[in-house]
């Protein structure tokens, strides 16, 4: 069941781009600023200049806030803290404390200061952001309140959504769900996960608990996640009026809830991103993101969207229906970030066009109010449940593949029926409590979160860097938010840092990749000296290299231990005696010199003058190729890695790729988010591996299908360009083009043709002087017309040894083509050829499609100048390679009908509420023990 959406009534989503100064990365690639601003009488503009083509784009939004230079002309009005909060922060703030949900979300690529606007500095007045400011700003007005019959309560929850698994911020990751919290749909709020919630009683006591969330993301960080920064966290902080009566009848309740969704890194994976080209839909690592897009467009046209795409949709989806929806872009103006910039101003662009409902959480009598909203939920579901049945019963002329998937669909509604009924009564008794819940009550379950936190992180300070007096370590992290959160005091004395170890306990147990047990040894001698000593070879590195031996650190030092460990050093009173950098380093600067000082055979010297963007990546690429052969070898999995550098011909810019040996013999090149996909799935197993170790059991074997070393998806074998100067003119083109690899070597030979067609679609030959000849002298004749033309894929043919197998056959089978017309335009779907499954080296596919397009200036310059890149994508042979059994169709129609019957029996045992006629009271109903 899915909540309605808002339509066309509701106010549309306000959208505000910000830009932020220039980092140390962009300052050392001595960037160029290529974005600007402008503030109109009514909304705002913000322009961004293509650094290779110097021409300027517009996008238009309600605001544009310009936190670059307060001294640079003509760019923009400067914003200020104060400016965002006065343009923003107070209508939040006002529309919450009306009883509406009120949602910021925080886009844009890691570092591009998402959470400054949010969050800012806490503590620093002039820094702080609208959350902190609101926050205050409710217990103002909470204490300024002199009715003795108005009673508040305010609370705080956090969550993240990693790799489609929903974890609790607030509590110790150790005590986690093995597959995370599963959302569950209730009567009025949507989908919820039972997650702690924190009662809190002054603002400084909120932001005590996002400092806690804060240091459980990076302590994740550090221990298992691969990719940090695409987790999306949503803060909830609901704050409660309750109005009673004398005799302490309640008479009204306002429910505010403000939500800050800081959305995962906005990093390009678009089709035409660096990637994005070489990486087909499914394998984008972040689901999220492209679910959450998918609901944005469908709203915007007024479509239902499918919220169950992803765990953040579902979680979202009450406040994508019902409230008032704010997003802040924040974006670099740096020009090597102008591919992430573009592709967060788009995404801005598509979600101002929402319109969504907003109503006001003002109740008089919550309980009677949850029990109707739970009658019409239950109305819903069985009307959705009664549809899906009809639908996957038809009438006869259903494929197999369809009843089965109807099939599925009705199963899963069923069981989230019935998983709904089993929480409808918990959730109303929860209601109850929650309104009977007294001030001293909820200062003791405050209480004791708060002890619980005190032991989760063990040798962390409870101080903050600034006010630690003994020499410590503090944590570095590519998302700004998480760095420094963590400081890990080294007292006078000998300390070993390491995996948990019951004979020799460390200070500071690490338990993630690459960490061994007694690791390293750290020595304060006392008298402003620090040593650290590597154990049995251990990977621990001081400014990027490796040491061997006892090594002296001092001040702004940065120390790696294992793969994911970065920290700098910090020694109060010492710092003279370090390096006397003018700025601290940062996780960028570490992660840096770490690539410089690694020998890779690259075919490219690290200490080369490379961009320093392609520096970057490379460097990412070394710390995660090296964190992939670990989990290789501690699994046993006969697999290589070794990142590439290849020619994005799509962008005309270096990147980086990763080589893939198969144990099967198989050689693949994986986009840079095809393996960051598998990584993840690659730590998930490791960490299996790892308890299943802890518990002296085996590995459990895992389906090719779902096993991170084993790859049978389609892959890139190459592109081939078709310039589109002749449709121009509208006259017939037949190309024989080569078909190039990601490292332009030549695979083949791609025919196509493109036709253009008359006005009634209709392809030619015409006879001379035919009015319905569509050749025009000139390209500008077709400026605002719809022109019409075929594309036609006919077949191709491979040509070099790469593409031949060893005692002859094709390398490649299950062929397809793939192509856009324009690349640029985010909204267009891929036109996908056949299959041809022949196996053969001359695959034939014989397929057209018909399009229609309205000529706009820019498609006018893009068939004037531009082309189509046609994708040819297939599996590769893999010998040694064996397939597994698999169930028959008509067998897993046989189980998910048998899996139907089932729940419906559970169904009808099950009538969780019901309203009894004979005492008029709500009754339980037990199910029979099984």
């Amino acid at each position: 069941m899915e909540l309605e959406c808002g339509g066309d009534e509701g106010d549309a989503v306000q959208v505000a781009v910000r830009m932020r100064i220039f980092n140390g990365r962009e300052k050392t690639a001595q960037a160029e600023r290529i974005v600007r601003m402008e503030n109109l009488q009514k909304g705002s503009k913000t322009f961004i200049m293509d650094p290779d083509t110097r021409e300027e784009r517009a996008f238009s939004y309600d605001y544009s806030f310009q936190s670059h230079s307060e001294t640079e002309q003509g760019i923009g009005a400067y914003a200020t803290q104060d400016t965002v909060m006065s343009t923003l922060g107070i209508p939040v703030l006002n529309a919450a404390l009306e009883g509406r949900n009120v949602s910021l979300f925080a886009y844009g690529q890691t570092g591009a200061g998402k959470s400054f606007s949010m969050l800012g500095k806490i503590g620093v007045p002039e820094l702080e952001g609208i959350i902190p400011r609101s926050c205050r700003e409710i217990f103002r007005r909470i204490g300024a309140e002199n009715n003795p019959n108005i009673f508040h309560t305010v609370d705080v929850q956090v969550v993240e959504v990693y790799c489609e698994q929903v974890n609790d911020l607030l509590s110790d990751r150790k005590q986690w769900p093995a597959n995370g919290h599963k959302p569950r749909l209730t009567a009025k709020d949507g989908y919820v996960v039972d997650t702690t919630k924190k009662p809190c009683s002054t603002s400084e006591q909120i932001f005590t608990a996002m400092e806690f969330a804060d240091k459980n993301r990076s302590v994740g960080s550090h221990a298992l996640n691969p990719e940090s920064s695409r987790a999306h966290t949503i803060y909830q902080i609901t704050a409660a009026k309750v109005t009673k009566n004398d005799a302490g009848k309640v008479l009204e309740t306002v429910t505010a809830k403000l939500n800050l969704i800081d959305l995962a890194g906005s990093e390009r994976t678009d089709s035409a991103g660096t990637t994005g080209q070489m990486l087909k839909e499914g394998n984008a690592i972040n689901l999220s993101l492209t679910a959450l897009g998918g609901c944005i467009k469908s709203l915007s046209e007024g479509k239902r969207p499918n919220f169950r795409d992803s765990k953040l949709t579902l979680l979202l989806q009450g406040s994508m229906t019902n409230g008032k929806v704010i997003m802040i872009a924040a974006v670099s103006p740096a020009s090597i970030c102008y591919a992430e910039t573009v592709s967060t101003l788009k995404f801005a662009d598509r979600i101002k066009q929402v319109k969504i409902k907003s109503s006001k959480n003002v109740s008089a009598d919550p309980v009677a109010e949850l029990k109707k909203a739970m009658e019409e939920m239950r109305a819903k579901m069985q009307a959705e449940i009664d549809a899906l049945r009809a639908n996957a019963t038809g009438d006869g002329v259903m494929s197999g593949e369809d009843e089965a998937a109807a099939l599925a669909e009705l199963q899963n509604a069923m069981a989230e029926q019935l998983d709904a009924e089993r929480h409808l009564t918990a959730e109303l008794q929860k209601q109850i409590e929650q309104l009977e819940m007294t001030d001293e009550a909820r200062a003791e379950e405050a209480d004791r979160i708060e002890q619980n936190w005190k032991s989760v992180f063990k040798g962390l300070s409870e101080q903050r860097s600034a006010d630690e007096t003994n020499p410590h370590f503090v944590n570095l992290n590519e998302d700004s938010r998480l760095s420094e959160t963590l400081v890990y005091p080294f007292p006078p004395g000998k300390h070993w840092i390491g995996r948990s170890n019951k004979e020799n306990p460390p200070l500071l147990e690490f338990n993630g990749m690459g960490i061994s047990k007694d690791h390293c040894e750290v020595e304060n001698t006392g008298e402003g000296e620090l040593f650290i000593t590597p154990n049995g070879g251990s990977r621990t590195l001081v400014n990027g290299k490796k040491i061997s031996g006892r090594t002296k650190i001092v001040h702004q030092n940065r120390v790696w231990l294992g793969n994911n460990y970065a920290f700098r050093f910090v020694f109060p009173g010492f710092e003279a005696q370090g390096e006397n950098l003018p700025e601290d380093p940062d996780y960028f600067v570490a992660e840096a010199e770490t690539a410089a000082s690694t020998s890779l055979a690259l075919g490219s010297n690290p200490n080369s003058d490379l961009p320093t963007a392609l520096n970057h990546k490379l460097a990412e690429s070394l710390k995660k190729v090296q964190q992939a052969m670990m989990i290789a070898t501690d699994l046993d999995r006969d697999v290589q890695f070794a990142p590439k550098i290849y020619k994005n011909r799509f962008t005309e810019e270096d990147d980086v790729v990763v080589f893939v040996k198969l144990s099967s013999g198989a050689e693949l090149l994986w986009p840079w988010e095809k393996f960051n996909t598998r990584l993840v799935e690659m730590v998930k197993l490791w960490q299996e591996w790892q308890n299943c170790e802890a518990l002296g059991e085996s590995l459990p074997e895992r389906a090719p299908e779902n096993d991170p070393f084993v790859d049978q998806e389609s892959q890139l074998v190459g592109e081939a360009d078709v310039w589109l100067q002749s449709l121009a003119n509208m006259i017939d083109l037949d190309a024989d083009t080569s078909i190039l690899t990601p490292f332009g070597n030549i695979e083949g030979k791609l025919n196509v043709e493109i036709n253009p067609c008359d006005k009634n679609g209709n392809p030619g030959p015409w006879e001379e002087d035919d009015d319905l000849d569509p050749f025009v002298d000139e390209p500008s004749e077709l400026l605002d017309t719809d022109i019409i033309f075929q594309v036609k894929i006919n077949n191709l043919k491979f040509e070099s040894q790469n593409s031949k197998m060893e005692g002859g056959g094709c390398r490649y089978e299950n062929v397809f083509v793939r192509y856009k017309f324009n690349m640029d335009d985010y909204d267009e779907k891929w036109t996908v050829s056949p299959e041809d499954k022949s196996k053969s080296l001359t695959p034939t596919f014989n397929f057209g499609k018909k399009h229609t397009v309205f000529v706009t200036s820019e498609i006018l310059k893009h068939i004037t100048t531009g082309r189509i890149i046609f994708q040819v994508w297939g599996n590769v042979k893999q010998s040694g390679s064996s397939a597994r059994p698999t169930t028959t169709r008509a067998a897993q129609i046989s189980m998910k009908r048998a899996e139907l019957e089932r729940i419906d029996k559970a169904l009808e045992k099950r009538k969780a509420i019901c309203d009894c006629p004979h005492c008029k009271k709500d009754v339980t109903w037990k199910e029979d023990a099984e």
